[in-house]
């Protein structure tokens, strides 16, 4: 089945729609005395209650709330049919299929929103990072031993990367004077 539905910016938009229905005839009289090809009437129902209830719904609506459609092309048909000895048992669409340009817009859309919401992470972490940071200088700046110590964490860090180290002055003139921090 084929139908239109309008996007935010009313756009109108071709969509074929796979529908599956389950029904079955409990008045066969009735059936055949109201209806010259009551397959043909049940399939005509449903087509144009399904292009009824597409037609008002956005594709992000359809994309995300398929139940809902397929409740509502039942509801549509239902009674009719039971009017003609006809009783619908399930309506479920099974598959919405975009045209190809429409399938490669909406997945580049998707994946611009992942990309902003990995952005959105990404700041967060940095945020924290940063302020964690902060926190850290402003202990440092408060409490002297503290910087002393990060200091020699530091120097620490560069020793285990030096294969030789020559010391003049002896070990606190390396302390006193390689490692200056000027606030």
């Amino acid at each position: 089945m084929i139908g239109e539905t309008q996007t935010e910016g009313e756009v109108s938009v071709s969509l074929r729609l796979n529908l599956a229905v389950q029904y079955r005839v409990v008045d066969a009289l009735k059936a055949r005395a109201g209806l010259r090809n009551p397959v043909d009437w049940l399939y005509r129902e449903l087509q144009f209650a399904l292009r009824q209830s597409v037609g008002g719904r956005t594709l992000d609506a359809l994309l995300t709330a398929k139940e809902a459609l397929d409740r509502e092309v039942f509801r549509a048909v239902a009674a009719a049919a039971e009017g003609y000895g006809l009783k619908l048992e399930s309506v479920g669409v099974k598959d919405l299929i975009l045209p190809g340009e429409m399938r490669t817009i909406l997945n580049q859309v998707v994946e611009a929103e992942k990309v902003a919401q990995a952005n959105v992470i990404r700041r967060r972490e940095e945020t924290a990072a940063t302020r964690s940071l902060l926190n850290t200088a402003k202990l440092m700046d408060e409490h002297p031993t503290l910087r002393r110590l990060k200091e020699l964490e530091v120097l620490e860090k560069v020793t285990e990367k030096v294969d030789r180290l020559t010391v003049f002055g002896g070990l606190e003139g390396v302390l006193q004077e390689t490692v200056r921090i000027n606030v």
